[in-house]
């Protein structure tokens, strides 16, 4: 079969054309080849060629791992001559003219045959001629798992923190699968100082997992202690410390305060001269001074030298009963006294009046001013009229000095009648203007009427 298969090619070859030609660029690709396939089943495999040359024939080899099996193949390009041997792997095809070879060339269908953990070998090798020459080949290579079509599974195993697998023990194949984690318990409490921890187990391969719990931020304080002791005028300072991670905290004590005793004098006040006290804090050197007033003579029996008159202080001598100092004291004015007082100028309502009395200690003329009187403001009279959009003005003259008062009278505004009256007109005009219109609209009808039946009777006369 295989001279007879040589024969034939060896006679397309030296009745073909030859032309030269580079396959440098021939680039085969493989399709529809899957990652795994199970015993037992197929897949279709397609090639696909691209920047081949100008060729007259081409052959195809396909080599499969021991695993696989071809079931079959066909030629996608038209030709005098396809044969495909799915035995031997090998096809050969005549095109009918010299030309290219790109796109898609053959397909074949491949089997699983023997399960294996070791991927199996595609490989499809095509050879480009031009008559009884060899101008290039393209080759592609895929790999494929024959996996079971039952896989037998071992237990699940931690692969990560994130998945866990199991594998078939007689194909080697590996599902991968996330965990599936619990909720998690709290292995290490954490505190202030160091995290806590908790631990997630997967609930279906018992992997676990470890996350910290954050820190807190509850001290376990211990009591205050004092570190600064206060005093009157300055802060003191206390300080606390954390049992857990040696945390420290401070806090200001208040400034105490002076604690004084009694005020006690420090100096007699006398007559003409101020005193003072003292006192002063019991803790401290702070101190406090505050005067005494001085006393001021005191007289027994004093001796008026000069009596006091209406306007004129008087004078009095004596002998201090505390210092023994002849001294001398005034004697505050009387000031006048007048029983009765005479308006001399009466007040208007623009200016005060002044009235006039005696006092009857010395009979001196006594002056003093009188309060204005309030203005006396007669009837109001309208100086403006208000219209229905601006307001007037009414005003009041007082009688005595002429001073005038004005006030706003607000504006009439405009009243129902006066719009129904322009909507009554409005609608008038309306009615008139449908009425003209409908005139209009008849004589129109009259005029087009006379029109057709002068056209009718000329039309007659023309006819008879």
């Amino acid at each position: 079969m295989k001279k007879i298969l040589s024969l034939v090619i060896c006679l397309i070859l030296m009745c073909s054309v030859v032309i030269t030609a580079s396959a440098a660029n021939a680039t085969a690709t493989l399709s529809g080849v899957p990652s795994e396939i199970k015993k037992d089943a197929t897949a279709t495999v397609t090639v696909n060629l691209s920047g081949t040359p100008t060729i007259s024939s081409a052959l195809v080899q396909i080599e499969l791992g021991s695993g696989l099996t071809l079931v079959s193949g066909e030629w996608k390009k038209d030709g005098i001559m396809k044969d495909f041997n799915a035995t031997t792997g090998y096809g050969v095809l005549a095109l009918n003219s010299a030309g290219t070879f790109d796109g898609t060339v053959f397909s074949f269908v491949i089997k699983g045959k023997t399960v294996s953990a070791t991927a199996q070998n595609v490989k499809v090798i095509v050879t480009f001629k031009n008559g009884s020459a060899e101008v290039g080949t393209a080759t592609a290579t895929k790999t494929v798992k024959v996996v079971c079509a039952s896989h037998s599974f071992g237990a699940w195993a931690k692969v990560d923190n994130s998945n866990h697998a199991r594998t078939c023990s007689a194909c080697g194949y590996k599902e991968t699968k996330a965990h599936t984690w619990n909720g998690g318990t709290q292995t290490k409490a954490p505190n202030c100082k160091d995290y806590g921890t908790k631990t997630f187990t997967c609930t279906t391969c018992n992997a676990t997992k470890i996350e910290n719990i954050a820190k807190t931020n509850t001290h376990t304080y211990g009591s205050w202690t004092q570190t600064k002791a206060p005093t009157c005028t300055a802060k003191g300072t206390e300080t606390r410390t954390c049992s857990v991670c040696s945390k420290t905290e401070t806090r200001d004590v208040k400034a105490t305060g002076h604690t004084l005793g009694d005020w006690k004098t420090t100096k007699e006040a006398t007559c003409t001269a101020k005193g003072t006290q003292t006192r002063a804090c019991s803790k401290c050197s702070y101190k406090e001074t505050k005067d005494i007033k001085a006393l001021g003579h005191k007289f027994s029996n004093p001796t008026v030298t000069k009596e006091p008159t209406c306007t004129e202080k008087g004078e009095e001598k004596g002998v201090c009963t505390r210092c023994d100092k002849e001294t001398t004291n005034a004697i505050p004015a009387k000031g006048h006294k007048v029983e009765n007082y005479t308006v001399t100028t009466a007040p208007t309502c623009t200016q005060k009046g002044e009235e006039e009395g005696t006092c009857k200690t010395c009979n001196e003329k006594v002056k003093r001013e009188v309060a204005m009187v309030d203005h006396t403001y007669g009837e109001a009279v309208v100086t403006k009229e208000a219209t229905e959009t601006e307001s007037g003005i009414s005003t009041k003259t007082c009688t005595a000095c002429g001073d005038k008062v004005e006030e706003e009278i607000p504006a009439l505004g405009t009243t129902n009648d006066n719009d129904n009256t322009d909507t009554n007109t409005d609608n008038g005009d309306k009615n008139n203007q449908g009425n003209d219109i409908m005139i209009w609209v008849v004589a129109g009808v009259l005029v087009a009427s006379i029109i057709a039946v002068v056209v009718i009777l000329i039309i007659k006369k023309k006819n008879s």
